[in-house]
C-alpha cells in the first residue's frame, strides 16, 4: 500500500511541476528517474552477487523513485500529444 500512495503522490508532484514550468519539470522528472533507475539497478545486481540485510523497504522506495516520474512522463506526454518544448 505503501508504495503506491508513494507512486501516486509522485505522480501529482510531477505533474504539477510539469504544468507550472513544463521544460524544468520534464528535466527533473527524466533526471532524477534515471539516477533511481541506475541506483535500482546496481542493487539488485549486487545483491545477486551477495546477499545482503538490506531490508525490502529500500528496494520499494528505489522502485518507486523510477517509476513514479517516468509514469508521469508518460502521462503528461500523452496527455498533450508530445513534447511542446521541443517543437
Amino acid at each position: 500500500m505503501n508504495l503506491i500512495l508513494m507512486i501516486i503522490g509522485q505522480l501529482i508532484v510531477y505533474l504539477l511541476l510539469m504544468l507550472f514550468d513544463e521544460y524544468f519539470g520534464q528535466l527533473l522528472a527524466m533526471i532524477v528517474g534515471a539516477i533511481s533507475l541506475a541506483v535500482w539497478a546496481i542493487s539488485h545486481i549486487v545483491e545477486w552477487i551477495e546477499p545482503s540485510r538490506v531490508k525490502r523497504d529500500y528496494y520499494q522506495y528505489m522502485l518507486s523513485g523510477w517509476v513514479g516520474p517516468a509514469l508521469a512522463l508518460a502521462l503528461f506526454i500523452l496527455l498533450r500529444g508530445g513534447i511542446g518544448w521541443m517543437s
